[in-house]
């Protein structure tokens, strides 16, 4: 086996990983783009185990559909620590009038994707550089 072969590994999961933060911003630009505006309130908040010995705290939002549908929908990220998103707290969200379970709650959660695309740019960079160094 080639000596370069392991780091262009690196470099494809690079990719992978990039391409899902890409797919979650382009998500999360078309529902700030084109989603409709509400106002909510944290319902609960579903808590689970990360398996490192920590919690996850993932709000569940309920809010009112313009066309009148009551909605109930926990969100996609989720936290460590419970921080403003305990129950009754008010919250803005913006959710796609098609598929109102598609929502996000303003100002949470989207850096999460920005992380994954540098994550996966220095993948990708150092698993490629890596690889021409050792198929010279």
């Amino acid at each position: 086996m080639p000596d370069w072969l392991f780091p262009l590994g690196f470099a494809v999961v690079g990719a992978m990983v990039f391409v899902v933060g890409c797919v979650g911003l382009w998500r999360s630009l078309a529902l700030w783009r084109d989603g409709v505006r509400a106002s909510g309130h944290i319902v609960r908040l579903e808590t689970t185990p990360n398996g490192q010995g920590s919690r996850i705290h993932r709000p569940v939002v309920g809010w009112v559909t313009g066309d009148g549908r009551r909605m109930e929908v926990e969100s996609t990220y989720g936290r460590s620590w419970v921080g403003r998103f305990r129950p009754g707290a008010p919250v803005r969200l913006r959710y796609d009038p098609r598929r109102p379970e598609r929502m996000r709650i303003e100002g949470y959660g989207h850096g999460v994707q920005v992380v994954f695309m540098l994550v996966g740019t220095g993948f990708m960079a150092g698993g490629i550089s890596v690889a021409l160094q050792l198929a010279r």
